[in-house]
């Protein structure tokens, strides 16, 4: 076996939270829904073109979080740092950037509705 890459991150949202956190990714990070298979649970694919990245899955209760788990965020490769940055002004999303240098790449972070810190990078792109 090789892996290849990340096919998608799954998300688990109630029916409450689903609109809200479908339209989050729609609005700020500008993906779109696109195919979903017929499933047991109502849900989303979320895509960035033609590639199918998050997929929201519906669940009854919220699952229980725990305090020693170790997934701390998902990070996207991104270009377009600027209309990134007025994207998330213009939805009130609160963030913290940072630059790095090497590899000469701009990070933001912030969290979605149901609390995953979202990373996004930018090759070669810093604020002017």
């Amino acid at each position: 076996m090789k892996v290849a890459g990340i096919n998608h991150i799954n998300i688990v949202v109630t029916a409450e939270q689903l609109p809200v956190v479908t339209a989050f990714y729609e609005q700020v990070l500008g993906l779109h829904q696109g195919f979903r298979t017929v499933s047991k649970r109502n849900g989303a694919w979320l895509y960035g073109g033609e590639q199918a990245i998050i997929h929201l899955s519906e669940v009854v209760e919220q699952p229980a979080t725990s305090i020693n788990s170790y997934f701390n965020h998902v990070a996207f490769s991104c270009s377009g740092l600027e209309a990134a940055l007025e994207r998330l002004a213009n939805h009130q999303v609160d963030y913290s950037m940072e630059y790095r240098t090497p590899p000469g790449m701009t990070q933001l972070f912030f969290y979605d509705p149901v609390g995953i810190r979202i990373e996004l990078n930018f090759a070669g792109e810093k604020v002017a």
